[in-house]
């Protein structure tokens, strides 16, 4: 048998083992990840459905469900509120949340700012203490706990905190990067002290530096749509939503019905919302309460954030699925709560991100016989993505870079989700994600001469290459190479151009310079 003919019989049958085996195969995957988008999509649309309707056609709000009365007169009725700023090495911005908190508006008998700090940074305690200093002075009481170690993260220290609070009505708290305004407790505190059976009250996050690379702009839009339509939209339907951490106000006798602040994973403000649901606590979220924040600027800080907003969830769930179960709550709750809220939004979406569009679609420019329904390949993504974007301003304008960059993404989404699930040893690691301040006009000019542009340059020359991405870049310019040259898929390989780059800037690790 010669050459020609042996390369024959292989090619044959290579060809037939694709047809026999591979290709049935991969049209199955493609089914089964295809009803996952639609599960995927309708969840999206649900939600774009009801924050829509309340926002534009219902001719009441969502908040007319609670009480409300002014805090008016004698200021002894006033409640006791506990202002907390938990801190971990925060010293560009430990300063600003700390002048921030003092000059919130309160009966200053009745308020107490609160610094839990973990910091192993001897010029951030410094800090921390001339500004609590500075407040005892204007007549703010103050009180700066320290810890060691770091036990427990964030839950940890606002856990041993509650012994020191025990005279305090409700709990607002803060992290650093966090600006509220003189008004917040004035317009929070009356909604929660109206309501003896609201749990917590949550403000909208607003963000300072959203404009400030591409990297932030599409991280506003992906919080914009979760802040401005999930949560909303929950709200308004009266179904589950979650305390997101910070700039919002807890009763503190929820805290402790719930069972108190807990470290099981590192989404303690997801876990203890579910618990005070579970416990048959509402609560209320502000659509008109914003608070300005900063997002974070740096790849790797961003990174390290949501591998744990990824983690977190999954950890939490496989720990909490036994109670949701058991609790008192309707069984439409529990099957809300299981099948969308965890099931659905934080796990199939991150499959269906990863093995439909960074697997099987670019594997299909290789073989043009399996076919991907025209919906799930164009009109549920195209859809998804207006109604995400249609929540941030100028949002369309960036919605191309936002479906790249989430699918470049989807690998650390992916990775963590799996590590939470699994109960791996890193879906418990807390990296306090970065913050540099720079919303903050005065120190972004001294960021350009000074200690901070002297820190962040050994920072920037050091930063590592990320392979995975890398080794997907290859992988996508492959089948788009292959998609052109064997089958003529042009316009199909184009959009496998573009996520190759996208997976090429995000494996040098030079995202923040876009």
């Amino acid at each position: 048998m010669s050459a020609n003919e042996r390369a024959n019989v292989i090619s044959e049958g290579i060809t037939a083992v694709r047809f026999l085996w591979i290709s049935p195969c991969v049209q199955f995957a493609v089914g089964v990840l295809a009803l996952l988008s639609s599960l995927v999509a309708a969840d999206r649309f649900f939600h774009c459905y009801v924050a829509f309707y309340w926002r534009y056609i219902s001719r009441k709000s969502a908040l007319k469900r609670f009480d409300y009365f002014e805090l008016e007169g004698d200021e002894a009725k006033y409640p006791s509120v506990v202002v907390q700023l938990p801190m971990f090495n925060e010293t560009d911005v430990c300063a600003h949340v700390i002048q921030c908190a003092r000059e919130i508006q309160w009966p200053r008998n009745k308020f107490l700012i609160q610094v839990l700090d973990d910091s192993t940074c001897a010029e951030t305690r410094e800090t921390i203490e001339e500004c609590l200093h500075t407040c005892n002075e204007q007549g703010v009481q103050t009180q700066y706990r320290w810890r060691s170690n770091r036990t427990g993260y964030k839950a940890g220290a606002m856990a041993e905190a509650m012994d020191d609070i025990v005279d305090y009505d409700y709990v607002c708290v803060f992290d650093a990067d966090f600006s509220p305004e003189p008004d917040f407790l004035l317009k929070t505190i009356p909604w929660i002290h109206s309501n003896p059976q609201c749990g917590f009250v949550q403000a909208r996050w607003v963000y300072a530096n959203a404009s400030e690379n591409l990297l932030t702009r599409v991280q506003s839009i992906s919080l914009n749509y979760h802040i401005r339509c999930e949560q909303f939209a929950r709200f308004s339907a009266g179904l589950f939503f979650n305390f997101n951490g910070t700039a919002g106000v807890w009763r503190r006798t929820c805290i402790e019905d719930a069972g108190g602040w807990d470290c099981r994973s590192t989404v303690e403000d997801l876990d203890l919302s579910l618990r005070a649901h579970l416990r048959r606590w509402k609560f209320i979220f502000l659509d008109h309460v914003t608070c300005l924040n900063e997002i974070p600027a740096q790849y790797d800080a961003f990174r390290k954030q949501q591998h744990r907003w990824s983690a977190g969830p999954m950890a939490l769930w496989r720990k909490a699925m036994t109670s949701i179960w058991e609790a008192d709550i309707p069984f439409a709750s529990k099957l809300y709560l299981n099948i969308f809220f965890f099931g659905t939004r934080m796990a199939a979406t991150h499959l269906v991100s990863f093995f439909f569009y960074l697997l099987l679609i670019p594997l299909c420019a290789t073989m043009p016989e399996v076919v991907v329904p025209f919906w799930a390949l164009v009109y549920a993504p195209v859809l998804v993505t207006i109604s995400t974007c249609t929540f941030t301003k100028n949002g369309l304008l960036y919605a191309i870079p936002y479906v790249l960059f989430e699918n470049a993404n989807t690998l650390v989404k992916l990775n963590a989700m799996i590590s939470g699930l699994l109960g791996l040893e890193h879906a418990n690691e807390w990296v306090v994600t970065t913050k540099l301040g720079k919303w903050v006009a005065q120190k972004v000019e001294r960021a350009k001469t000074t200690r901070l542009a002297r820190r962040l340059a050994p920072t920037l020359r050091a930063k590592p290459f990320h392979f995975k991405e890398l080794l997907m870049s290859v992988f996508f310019l492959f089948c788009a190479v292959w998609g052109v040259l064997r089958h003529r898929l042009f316009g199909y390989s184009v959009f496998l151009c573009l996520q190759s780059v996208v997976f090429a800037v995000f494996g040098f690790n030079v995202v923040d310079a876009l």
